[in-house]
């Protein structure tokens, strides 16, 4: 069973083209020889959040995909498989029109290994997306860790002959790396269940094909893999009822088990989905983040907690006092072990055998506070609804009917707010807590840096208005999804246009050529809602509206108060009646602004923040893959802590302090030019750079950053190198910083590793400095030059 070669090259043209375009899902391509071998095996990854949108069209919907020469296959992963109730052909209504034999196999907690076979009789082992020797730091090589494990396994002869068959066959083993000694993870596997679990033959092929379970635990039985336990069942209905019963208790078989696969057929094909327990499994994994916040420095008091706070609380207080007394562990678990030993701990502190008499006992300690009449979370919990839309979205409409309906939800407009106010709308929206049940934060929020703001500046300032003990919960209201970038223009233009002058800053009929280009500069720094990433990680929950030509706002309003209904029954316990939503939704409508905002003059009125050049993200992202076998590399991407941009500053107004630097900030304003600026954005200017990256320089538990320099300025009008000295002292690129590290601590860290000389390049190795650990790793082609970078000025 191969596809023909003819096929894989139009696959490969496909995966090619969307390493460069982004209208098919956007892919990176990396390649590396397998192991041992000179053969060059391409590997082509998607990212996770274009897998399974039904306006995606991505060439393969393989997680997991590896080429040789653009015409073969080599490894095949799974088809990309959603929990029950994540899509919406994952919803169990939908699920039940599939068809058995329903196959239920355990969901092993471990990482994904892939093996297949090469023509040359070669082993091919990879990890999720890469293979072979990468660099010089192999202490986290997943693909290297796999084929180590394969071969204590199986043996070296045995290895050999498993190649042979796999190629043979055209067959990829997708295998579970479950060691806690190499990786911990959430569920933990003692010395005689750790290896490498089979639960998977795919066929290396363009359509998802695979074997049976039952033909796969035979193989793994004859080969010398562990072996996955599975079920079957006929009947949807009866598969449906063993899952829920599971569910209650978050075991099997008296096992806590993290969920389970189901393989059937959808279509006639295969078709897997997973049932993944809730409980209490997002339990422990808040216990593993909120250590890893105060490993970050972040005080025991000032930990954010989701959920079931009275246990949490009380795993900080018991976590905070171990590790005093034993910093080992605390050593051990800022790089990544004894994250389970320190649980298992916790529960022995407490007499306690599982996660679930946990929740238990949190929902106990719930009641008793109740009884006693302390503070519960209905009672202390304050909530912020943060917009996130770009302009003629409906946001004001919405949200004036929101108000008219509930008169305690305070509604705070960015537009109302005058530009030279002692207090900012993040610092009215947070006065306004201390007086209010919700606040209504009405700003278009449509960049992560402004989203980002707003969590920053409340947990900044909150102890100056809220008792410690209220619950702030943050409510992301989406204006903008599921529709592409000509819809949003259309549909958001065409709202404008007919709004005319009744608008707060945009006066359509008396200016549209004003109005036109503010839209287009909004939707051009537009950056939809990512949950997987932060700052769009700290919303407790996103509710997603609908936008569509016809006005779909007083749907929005009823989509809002079910969903908060549903999820915070305390905040809307008298749900207004149809009738009632659409006579408030028409005097919303009705609705004209007091307050006019100019956009034409007083919002281009600043001098440059900073000067800095822009480096193309894309190179940074292929830099990064020389990291991804380094522990405080996976830590920072895990924690979706990697900058959405990049770039290297010039200079910053704050360093124009002293003769010599305020000359140079005089010299950089004449030359690129000082110009008028709007506030927050960036303005190209006619100049870009060629830029020399050296090293990575990684700061343990704070930032990571990349030591560069500057090699040369080109003025575009004339093509000339221009004469321009940096303030800064260290030129560098910061890739993302641990909380509460700033981008601006990178200058710090690289003074005190440098101290005088900038110039000096250190050799790999760590560094002890004062208090900080600095790693150094040279770049694997010594320095990387980028040409053609472009020049801004913020401000």
């Amino acid at each position: 069973m191969r596809d023909s070669k003819g096929d894989v090259e139009q696959l490969c043209l496909k995966l090619q083209e969307s390493t460069k375009l982004k209208r098919n899902g956007k892919c990176i391509k990396f390649t590396n020889n397998a192991h041992n071998t000179t053969i060059a095996i391409d590997s082509w990854k998607f990212l996770d959040f274009d897998y399974g949108k039904e306006k995606v069209q991505l060439p393969i919907q393989a997680r997991g995909l590896f080429t040789t020469n653009n015409e073969s296959i080599v490894v095949r992963g799974y088809d990309k498989f959603f929990n029950v109730g994540e899509k919406s052909f994952t919803k169990e209504d939908e699920l039940k029109k599939t068809s058995g034999p329903y196959d239920v196999t355990l969901k092993e907690n471990g990482c994904i290994i892939f093996i297949s076979g090469l023509s040359t009789g070669d082993i091919l082992v990879c990890s999720k997306h890469s293979t072979g020797l990468r660099g010089e730091d192999n202490t986290r090589n997943h693909a290297l860790e796999g084929e180590t494990q394969l071969r204590k396994q199986l043996g070296d002869e045995r290895v050999a002959q498993l190649a042979r068959y796999l190629y043979e066959h055209n067959l990829t083993a997708v295998t579970e790396l479950c060691d806690d000694e190499f990786e911990e993870h959430v569920l933990p596997y003692p010395k005689d269940k750790s290896g490498l679990y089979l639960h998977g033959l795919n066929y290396n092929t363009i359509k998802f094909q695979t074997v049976p379970i039952g033909d796969v635990v035979k193989f793994a039985q004859e080969w010398g893999f562990k072996t996955i336990e599975y079920l079957q069942f006929d009947h949807v209905n009866k598969l449906f009822d063993f899952l829920h019963k599971c569910s209650e208790t978050g075991t099997y078989n008296g096992r806590e088990v993290e969920g389970f696969v189901i393989r059937c057929k959808r279509d006639g094909d295969d078709f897997f989905f997973k049932y993944k327990f809730e409980e209490p499994y997002l339990l422990y994994r808040q216990f593993r983040e909120v250590t890893r916040q105060i490993l970050s420095g972040t005080p025991v008091t000032s930990v954010k907690i989701k959920k079931n706070k009275y246990i949490t609380r009380k795993y900080l207080e018991f976590v905070d006092k171990l590790f005093t007394e034993k910093p080992e562990l605390k050593s051990d678990f800022e790089q990544g072990h004894g994250i389970i030993h320190v649980r298992q701990l916790f529960l022995q502190d407490l007499h306690e055998t599982n996660g679930m008499n946990l929740l238990s006992l949190d929902a106990k300690l719930t009641e008793e506070m109740k009884k006693l009449n302390v503070d519960t979370d209905e009672e202390t919990t304050k909530f912020l609804l943060v917009s996130i839309s770009t302009l003629g979205c409906g946001k004001t409409t919405v949200f004036n009917t929101l108000h008219s309906l509930f008169p305690d939800w305070i509604h705070i407009q960015n537009d109302n707010v005058a530009r030279k106010a002692k207090l900012k709308i993040t610092d009215l929206a947070l006065q306004a807590l201390d007086n209010y049940p919700v606040v209504i934060f009405d700003r278009n929020n449509s960049e992560y840096r402004e989203r980002k703001q707003i969590f920053t500046t409340i947990a900044e300032k909150r102890h100056l208005y809220l008792d410690e003990k209220t619950d702030i919960k943050y409510i992301g209201i989406n204006f903008v999804h599921e529709v592409n970038q000509e819809q949003l223009w259309n549909i958001t233009f065409d709202r404008i246009k007919k709004r005319g002058d009744n608008h707060q800053s945009l006066k359509a009929e008396s200016d549209e050529e004003l109005t036109t280009k503010v839209m287009k500069g909004f939707m051009s720094r537009f950056q939809p809602v990512n949950t997987e990433r932060l700052p769009d990680s700290q919303f407790d929950l996103v509710i997603n509206l609908k936008l569509s030509e016809q006005d779909s706002s007083l749907e929005n309003v009823k989509i809002i108060i079910d969903e908060l209904s549903k999820v915070y029954p305390q905040l809307v316990k008298n749900k207004p009646s149809g009738e009632e939503i659409e006579a408030k939704f028409r005097e919303s409508l009705a609705y004209k602004p007091s307050f006019t905002k100019d956009m034409s003059k007083s919002n281009k009125n600043y001098d440059p923040t900073y000067y800095a050049i822009s480096i193309h993200r894309q190179n940074i992202l292929d830099l990064l893959d020389e990291l991804r076998n380094n522990h405080e590399y996976n830590r920072l991407n895990e924690a979706k802590l990697v900058q959405e941009s990049f770039h290297v500053t010039l200079a910053h107004v704050a360093q124009a302090k002293g003769p010599e630097n305020k000359r140079k900030w005089k010299d950089m304003k004449r030359i690129l030019g000082k110009g008028k600026g709007v506030r927050n954005e960036k303005n190209f200017l006619e100049f870009h750079a060629k830029v020399k990256l050296i090293q990575f320089v990684m700061n343990r538990g704070k930032l990571i950053c990349i030591k560069c320099e500057i090699i040369s300025i080109h003025d575009n009008k004339n093509n000339q190198v221009v004469d321009i000295e940096p303030v800064n002292r260290h030129i560098h690129i910061t890739v993302g910083c641990f909380p509460p590290a700033k981008a601006v601590d990178s200058n710090a860290t690289l003074e005190e590793l440098y101290n005088d000389d900038p110039h000096e390049v250190k050799k790999d190795g760590v560094y002890e400095v004062g208090e900080d650990v600095i790693e150094v790793k040279n770049l694997e082609a010594s320095s990387v030059e980028l040409a053609d970078q472009k020049i801004f000025a913020f401000y």
